[in-house]
C-alpha cells in the first residue's frame, strides 16, 4: 500500500460497507424466511425477517448518504481502521452466509 493509498478518502471503504451490509440483509432475509438460519444479532432477533431487511437497507441508504458529506473526505487513520474493521466483520458474516446459501436450492 503506497502512502497515497493510505491518505485517500474513505469512499472505497464506505462503498464496500454499503454493499456488504445490503447483501447481509438480503441473504439474512432469504435464510430467515426459508428457516435455514436464525438471527444471531440479539438486537435484531426479535424483529420479523422483513423488518430486519428494511433496517439493513435503511442503514445502507444512510451509509450511501455519507458519500456526499465531508465525512467521506476524512483522511484520518482512526476512521480508516474503523471502517476496515467493520468491513472485515461483514466479510466474515458473508463467509458464514456462503456456507448455507447452497441449501436455498435444495
Amino acid at each position: 500500500m503506497t502512502i497515497a493509498d493510505r491518505k485517500a478518502p474513505l469512499k472505497k471503504s464506505i462503498w464496500l460497507l454499503i454493499v456488504l451490509n445490503a447483501v447481509d440483509g438480503i441473504l439474512t432475509y432469504l435464510g430467515l424466511t426459508r428457516g435455514l438460519v436464525t438471527e444471531a444479532n440479539p438486537l435484531l432477533a426479535s424483529f420479523t425477517p422483513f423488518t430486519i431487511l428494511g433496517i439493513k437497507l435503511f442503514l445502507s441508504l444512510c451509509l450511501f448518504g455519507l458519500l456526499f458529506t465531508a465525512f467521506a473526505e476524512i483522511r484520518t487513520s482512526f476512521w480508516r481502521y474503523t471502517l476496515i474493521s467493520a468491513n472485515v466483520l461483514y466479510t466474515m458474516i458473508f463467509a458464514l452466509h456462503l456456507y448455507w446459501i447452497p441449501f436455498l436450492f435444495i
